[in-house]
């Protein structure tokens, strides 16, 4: 379980220096959202889930304007996924 959680703290990591790369490309209220879904599936909030879909629709939404690229805005869903609980945590 400590390993879990170990890995989850380094993609939260992996996140805020992705997002700090990018830094310049970001509105202050998007990289919010960000670290909020990240946060809430790191502490397995019940609505971490809802916020880890509302960060992929910000992504999807930031890629096909041409403000992000699809490479880079994957890396960041995979840190954030990464941040989630083990399914078993979960009940499931």
């Amino acid at each position: 379980m400590l390993d879990s959680l170990a890995a989850r703290g380094r993609s939260h990591t992996h996140l805020r220096e992705l997002l700090d790369a990018r830094d310049s490309i970001l509105h202050a209220h998007e990289r919010e959202q960000l670290l909020d879904a990240a946060d809430a599936l790191l502490f397995d909030e019940s609505e971490g889930e809802h916020k880890l879909q509302a960060a992929r629709e910000l992504l999807t939404e930031m890629v096909e304007s041409g403000r992000w690229v699809q490479g880079p805005a994957d890396g960041v869903i995979e840190a954030l996924e990464g941040c989630r609980a083990p399914l078993a945590a979960h009940g499931g």
